[in-house]
């Protein structure tokens, strides 16, 4: 395993449509590779964050490098690097239409374009207005389909969606099993990526509902090859620890997971990485190793085809 150095991005501010909560930013991020890639083919990655997340890893990105691909990474709006003021901290991730993101999400290709990817990057893969210039993507663990939940549990995010409210739960398990305060490795800006706290707004899940049932319905289709990668396995957790949090998808159901992702598009590969965590590439070492050894070996079968064609 390569060790990960420090890596100088360069910081490109957007300014964005206000709302009713105030004005809007999000946050890009690029670094450039030194790999010559003896290809016509510009190799560029764009890196969309998970729900109340912001951009860390930059283990992935020196991979990226390493193989040959500048990297980017979006903080999108109310998150991250682009959350404006201490009154943004009380509504991380809010929207109301998940297609807010579309503006960020334009503007970041067009930036890579002129230099020369959830369930966001597969709603804007389908529909987004630079979505032809996608030439594949890639889902960690996408949140695709509805959180199974219990009775009490179904209740309240009912009523949240119904009444547009934020209702913040204590949810410490995944948190504590990827940061390093906890059993985890990784040392996240806490305030950006709260460890035991979850924000739950009623406006944004309702639109995520919407987008889900879509993706269900068979109308959200990708035409450019997607690569699927998800835990072999889920588990709920309950009030107490236990070791194989490290080793389970925390968050997401990954069978309904899948049964949604084969409905994306007709040039889809899936793939289950054994003992995996919710988010991947923040797995034990030797699970995310894994998941970059097949990640770049699918890759390396694009480029081939890519380039293959660019000679036509």
């Amino acid at each position: 395993m390569s060790r990960v150095t420090a890596i100088d991005y360069e910081t490109t501010i957007f300014t964005l449509t206000p709302d009713s909560l105030g004005p809007n930013k999000a946050t890009l991020l690029h670094a450039r590779t030194t790999i010559n890639n003896q290809t016509p083919i510009y190799k560029a990655i764009l890196y969309l964050h998970g729900y109340i997340d912001y951009y860390f890893h930059d283990h992935v990105c020196q991979r990226f490098l390493e193989h040959g691909y500048d990297f980017y990474a979006l903080d999108m709006r109310k998150c991250g690097r682009s959350i404006i003021s201490p009154e943004h901290d009380h509504y991380i991730h809010y929207c109301t239409d998940l297609r807010e993101y579309d503006e960020e999400i334009s503007l970041a290709i067009e930036h890579m374009i002129k230099q020369a990817g959830g369930l966001l990057a597969t709603l804007y893969a389908a529909r987004g207005a630079r979505c032809a210039d996608i030439d594949a993507v890639i889902l960690n663990s996408p949140y695709l389909t509805a959180v199974k939940t219990g009775y009490v549990e179904s209740i309240l995010l009912s009523i949240l969606m119904k009444l547009r409210r934020t209702h913040t739960i204590h949810a410490p398990w995944y948190g504590r099993s990827i940061h390093v305060s906890g059993r985890g490795e990784w040392n996240y800006d806490v305030t950006k990526k709260p460890v035991e706290k979850l924000p739950l707004h009623g406006p944004f899940l309702s639109t995520v509902r919407t987008y889900q049932e879509e993706i269900i319905r068979g109308q959200i289709k990708i035409q450019c090859p997607i690569l699927f990668m998800c835990s072999n396995r889920s588990l709920r957790p309950d009030r107490t620890w236990h070791d194989e949090y490290t080793d389970v998808d925390l968050i997401l159901d990954v069978e309904t997971m899948k049964d949604a992702a084969r409905l994306l598009g007709p040039q889809i590969t899936m793939h289950e990485i054994e003992n995996a965590m919710h988010d991947i590439f923040l797995s034990k070492e030797s699970v995310r190793e894994k998941a970059f050894d097949i990640m770049f070996e699918w890759l390396r079968n694009l480029e081939a085809d890519w380039s293959a064609k660019s000679k036509l």
